[in-house]
């Protein structure tokens, strides 16, 4: 069985060090690429369409969820793990939400990475027990997948808008530093949450939005 193919993102040298020393002693694991800003991130994702994502929430003081949002839209087979210092109560739901498999606190000992790894490309989640119990109170982890304009994530509205101000998907993808391909992906998904059936249908709703006719969530 080949290695699994693993993309790591942190902005942190000792980090990247660190997680570089724990994978170079376990076989299972390839590291294909480091990189420690986001726009980075999304390159080397596309590129590789690795199996496995470790990325920091926060890279450069911002980024948060729409990076997570990216990298689950740039590699969609990919399991992403959040291994962040970020708080884990506030922030794990919205990753899990944005397409992450797992949430790591940085608190965590570094071997607890691989075997929160394994967990998710097994297709559990794993995030710490004070989460779980959050989790098990609500299942729903996200609202990637309802058809309703008030559940669209941050990243989907942000587009949406854009489109709705006449942005083309290149001028989307300069703005966003996002591939065309990426922003066509989106646009797919925005279609399928929002029941349309053409791009043209999609783009119009996108200038009702913005205009107000569509409603705000």
């Amino acid at each position: 069985m080949p290695p699994l193919r693993l993309l790591l993102i942190d902005d942190h040298p000792i980090v990247i060090s660190g997680l570089r020393m724990l994978f170079s002693g376990l076989p299972r694991y390839a590291i294909v690429a480091e990189v420690r800003t986001a726009a980075a991130a999304r390159a080397e994702a596309e590129l590789h369409q690795p199996d496995v994502i470790v990325s920091d929430l926060v890279l450069g003081g911002k980024d948060r969820i729409a990076l997570i949002e990216d990298l689950a839209t740039i590699a969609p087979g990919a399991a992403i793990l959040v291994y962040s210092s970020s708080d884990e109560s506030i922030w794990a739901r919205h990753a899990l939400g944005a397409g992450a498999r797992g949430y790591l606190s940085k608190a965590e000992p570094l071997e607890a990475v691989a075997a929160a790894i394994d967990a998710i490309v097994a297709g559990n989640i794993h995030v710490g027990a004070a989460v779980q119990r959050l989790l098990s109170q609500n299942p729903a982890v996200g609202a990637r997948d309802m058809p309703d304009i008030a559940t669209l994530s941050s990243r989907e509205l942000q587009i949406l808008t854009l489109m709705g101000d006449g942005r083309s998907p290149r001028a989307l993808g300069q703005e966003l530093g996002l591939s065309v391909k990426t922003i066509g992906s989106y646009r797919e998904r925005l279609k399928v949450k929002l029941g349309l059936d053409s791009t043209r249908m999609l783009e119009r709703f996108a200038a009702d939005y913005v205009t107000g006719a569509a409603g705000a969530p």
